[in-house]
């Protein structure tokens, strides 16, 4: 499959290098392609500069978010949270009509510093945005819950965590749990349609304040039912 990701930050980059390894074509999209290459200081927790990790992944395609978009089967949104609506214009909405848009953000409001603020309301949540931002494509909120390596590698020492997704379209959420599995995941819980993402985004508020307490970024959530 093609899967266009717009955001080349430390969860697109993960997730290109990973959807590469299990076969597909995968293009990732940047403001600007000529300043995406010419940085040279490190990412987020010190990852390289993406010219670095691009010439270790050298299968990932990069171009702007318009060519990722046309490029793209399905879509990965990997933007900073309170700026993907702005990624989606430049990358043009008629490029997201009919597919599946995997929204991995979160409304997360870093102006005053650290931990971040919450920034979505009951009703706002940034998938209910999204979606409604692009109504025409099928956008299933997911891997928000947890960090970029536990998405690609969901197993811990304490057992296998859940991965927790929403959205309208059941087939669009259908055809996102066979790439989670094909990435291992081994259960994917619905939590119903696109006005749920609000729980998984205040979900993502108690991931970040215990990771902030505690100085720990590897945990990762399991339901259990028995």
């Amino acid at each position: 499959m093609k899967i266009g990701i717009l955001g080349t930050g430390i969860v697109g980059k993960t997730l290109a290098a990973k959807l590469v390894e299990l076969g597909h074509e995968v293009m990732i999209g940047t403001r600007s392609v000529a300043e995406t290459i010419a940085k040279t200081e490190p990412g987020m927790m010190g990852s390289p500069p993406f010219k670095e990790w691009h010439a270790g992944n050298p299968k990932v395609k990069l171009g702007t978010f318009a060519e990722a978009g046309q490029f793209g089967e399905m879509i990965i949104l990997a933007t900073h949270g309170v700026a993907t609506t702005n990624a989606i214009d430049q990358a043009g909405k008629n490029n997201f009509k009919g597919k599946v848009v995997v929204d991995t953000t979160n409304p997360l409001d870093f102006s005053q510093g650290m931990p971040p603020k919450f920034a979505a309301a009951l009703g706002s949540s940034l998938g209910e945005q999204i979606q409604k931002h692009i109504p025409e494509a099928k956008v299933v909120k997911a891997f928000n819950t947890v960090n970029a390596f536990v998405m690609v590698s969901p197993k811990r020492e304490e057992g296998d965590p859940d991965l927790f997704i929403a959205g309208n379209d059941e087939t669009a959420k259908s055809k996102f749990i066979s790439l989670a599995e094909q990435m291992g995941w081994k259960r994917v819980i619905d939590a119903g349609d696109i006005s749920h993402s609000y729980w998984l985004e205040a979900m993502t508020m108690f991931w970040v304040y215990y990771g902030f307490k505690n100085n720990h970024w590897s945990h990762a959530f399991k339901l259990l039912l028995k």
